[in-house]
């Protein structure tokens, strides 16, 4: 039984060895900027292939979201419930205007059990006019993207691969993040 054991450990750092050995070297230039309120994302070492996903908008209507080569594309997690997600949706807003690409989009996507009225009011309210409401009521694409915290933001690169994921929230229209996203872009 401890041959098995050992033989079992051995082989988890071989692995790990192995996996974390062939880092990606694009990302060297984009992690020198991970600084103040970028400082808490994660940035894949290897790709991970994001599938197309199919949400509801506030009127229950479908759209599939298929992930195009050449877009780079921020998908951001949150509920009206959630303090932390109802402060960064202005600067999520002021971003879409900020990077101005059309190489570039947001998606939010009310996870849970939110309101059409609450969703509505909250747009309304902070005057949310450059991002659409999509909703993601059972948990189901939150499940599949492995979302397991609000707000959590994924970043979609131009192949679509996961690049980065941040959990929690940040000023995205902050100097670093609109430097972070043209970095992005223009690789």
């Amino acid at each position: 039984m401890k041959l098995y054991i050992i033989l079992i450990y051995a082989t988890f750092i071989l692995y790990a060895n192995l996996s974390f050995s062939h880092e990606r070297k694009d990302l060297e230039y984009l992690q020198e900027i991970l600084t103040g309120p970028l400082q808490k994302i994660i940035l894949n070492k290897k790709p991970i292939k994001v599938q197309e996903i199919t949400i509801v908008d506030i009127n229950n209507v479908s759209k599939t979201i298929d992930f195009k080569d050449k877009n780079v594309t921020l998908i951001n997690f949150w509920a009206t419930w959630c303090a932390p997600c109802r402060e960064e949706m202005p600067s999520l807003n002021d971003l879409v205007q900020s990077i101005n690409s059309d190489a570039f989009s947001i998606i939010v996507i009310a996870a849970g059990r939110n309101s059409n009225d609450a969703i509505q009011d909250f747009f309304e309210t902070h005057k949310l006019t450059n991002l659409k409401s999509y909703k993601d009521p059972k948990g189901k694409i939150a499940s599949r993207l492995s979302v397991f915290g609000l707000p959590t933001t994924i970043i979609v690169d131009q192949h679509s691969n996961e690049l980065a994921r941040l959990i929690g929230s940040t000023d995205w229209n902050s100097k670093d993040s609109i430097e972070f996203i043209n970095r992005i872009l223009n690789h």
